[in-house]
């Protein structure tokens, strides 16, 4: 199946168009996350229509190619997925894979580390910036409340499976991190812990705090008002530091 986007433009492979689709619908989900209360946020992908997807993905193609692009219809979402349970399953999936990294990226991250490292800056200084930017980025994604609903009430075992996905690519990066923060300053994991055993308690801190934000910020801040330090980090703080050693 292709679907044409318009004079001067090859048509679109299958492929193409389901990540033209793919895309287009993260966009009307992170919208509706957005702006709608709670009691939507938690069964958003079951208020993503084909018609919104489809007036999206046309917008998303007239945008580069022109504004006498053809449309995108929903005959070319039928074609891909027959029935909207299908759609869903395929879409958390997707989302799956754009949550599954850790902020900032790895590339970045790495080359970070290296530097304050070589700069003398202490760990813990290193392990707070880190902290507060993943929990910023959880705070302020809409994406991340609608996984949250999906991880309290997830029965169907194809969207289970699309959360243990994103789980396991979300730890393979992490760990990653984590190593490359230990490598930096010369440490290793205390027996009998492994690398992914810091990552999923680091991810219980994240995660939790950030649950715990939603209803109220106030129960994060710091017990002894010490500026720029949080409960949050004081609590990744004691698990990083149960952990790891000096690599010596």
């Amino acid at each position: 199946m292709t679907d044409t986007a318009g004079a001067g433009r090859a048509r679109r492979t299958v492929a193409e168009t389901r990540e033209l689709l793919l895309r287009a619908a993260v966009d009307v989900l992170r919208e509706r996350a957005e702006q709608a209360g709670d009691h939507v946020v938690a069964a958003a992908l079951a208020h993503v229509r084909f018609t919104q997807v489809a007036e999206r993905a046309t917008a998303l193609v007239r945008s580069t190619t022109g504004p006498r692009a053809a449309s995108v219809t929903t005959g070319a979402i039928y074609n891909l997925w027959p029935n909207h349970e299908d759609f869903q399953v395929d879409l958390l999936l997707h989302v799956a894979d754009l949550q599954a990294q850790l902020v900032p990226g790895l590339d970045e991250t790495v080359p970070r580390f290296r530097d304050a490292a070589a700069r003398s800056v202490p760990v813990w200084e290193v392990l707070r910036e880190l902290v507060e930017d993943v929990h910023r980025h959880y705070g302020n994604d809409p994406i991340f409340r609608v996984e949250l609903g999906f991880l309290i009430g997830a029965h169907d075992p194809r969207v289970q499976h699309a959360l243990t996905r994103r789980f396991e690519a979300f730890a393979a990066a992490a760990d990653r991190v984590w190593q490359a923060l230990l490598d930096a300053y010369r440490l290793r994991l205390r027996e009998p812990f492994g690398i992914r055993d810091l990552t999923t308690a680091m991810a219980s801190v994240l995660v939790g705090a950030t649950v715990l934000a939603f209803a109220d910020s106030r129960a994060l801040a710091d017990p002894a008002r010490e500026p720029g330090w949080s409960l949050t980090f004081r609590t990744a703080s004691a698990v990083f530091e149960r952990f790891v050693q000096d690599g010596a």
